[in-house]
């Protein structure tokens, strides 16, 4: 990641708007009729830096690789909490149901869904639930621990032999409970869900283990096709692009350091 001069960047930007609009950068006059910065292609160009200029200038001056994980904001980061207020209790629900509830109380365009794993997933961390194989039905399924239940949470039984299984519903003080506490239970929601990303990573997986031995086999099988090294980007070499002629008054800017004719600033 690069940081540049955010006072250079202005200069380069507002000489590039200059040469784009067929003007001499420094005069700020326009340029003669054969002037090389009148060609189309040159101009073209001469636009898309600009736009890539300001778009480093926006940014503060720093460039390198952001993912769009980073760029993109948390939901606990942006969701309308106020709109809670609205809340009231109309019956015992599964999480599910209670969610999409409280999604008809946020503001159009601010309808943030929130997966009902966000809530179980903190539940279970701080206590509330656990994961646990029924005899009844032999398979694993989110119950409440003593501590759930003193909450407000229970189970029913649901579904036919032989898939049945257990539906776990909060009463109104559970509900009351996850509304006071939303904004922590979506805050260390993420942070549960990054930290199990980071041990995951850590203990690797039989996937990165397949690929690594992929890339190990990669790396020892013959190269079919012999590049050349002297290109810097890997293609046949050919003959250099001859070098045109270019204006007079282009080595005049370059001997007198480019210096702008209204803000003094060097570049």
């Amino acid at each position: 990641m690069s940081t540049y001069d955010l006072k250079r960047l202005e200069v380069a930007i507002q000489y590039i708007r200059r040469m784009s609009d067929g003007k001499n950068p420094v005069t700020n006059r326009p340029a003669p009729e054969n002037e090389v910065l009148n060609n189309m292609n040159v101009h073209r160009c001469l636009k898309f830096i600009d736009e890539v200029l300001s778009d480093v200038h926006k940014s503060g001056g720093t460039v390198g690789m952001v993912s769009q994980r980073a760029l993109k904001q948390s939901v606990s980061e942006i969701f309308p909490y106020e709109a809670l207020v609205q809340y009231r209790y109309l019956q015992d629900q599964q999480i599910s149901y209670f969610l999409k509830q409280l999604e008809e109380y946020l503001p159009e365009g601010q309808k943030i869904p929130v997966p009902a794993t966000t809530i179980t997933l903190w539940m279970r961390e701080n206590g509330y639930l656990e994961k646990k194989v029924l005899n009844d039905t032999g398979k694993e399924n989110s119950v409440p621990t003593e501590k759930g239940e003193k909450l407000g949470l229970y189970t029913e039984k649901a579904g036919a032999y032989p898939n049945e299984y257990y539906r776990v519903f909060y009463n109104e003080n559970a509900q009351r409970f996850i509304i006071d506490n939303f904004r922590r239970i979506l805050t260390e929601s993420e942070e549960i869900r990054e930290r199990n990303r980071r041990e995951k990573k850590k203990d690797g997986s039989p996937r990165s283990a397949r690929q690594s031995a992929g890339n190990v086999t990669q790396e020892n099988a013959p190269n079919k096709q012999s590049v050349d090294n002297s290109s810097p980007h890997g293609f046949e070499s050919s003959e250099p692009a001859p070098v045109e002629d270019l204006p007079q008054e282009y080595y005049d800017m370059l001997r007198d350091g480019w210096e702008t004719s209204d803000n003094g600033v060097p570049w």
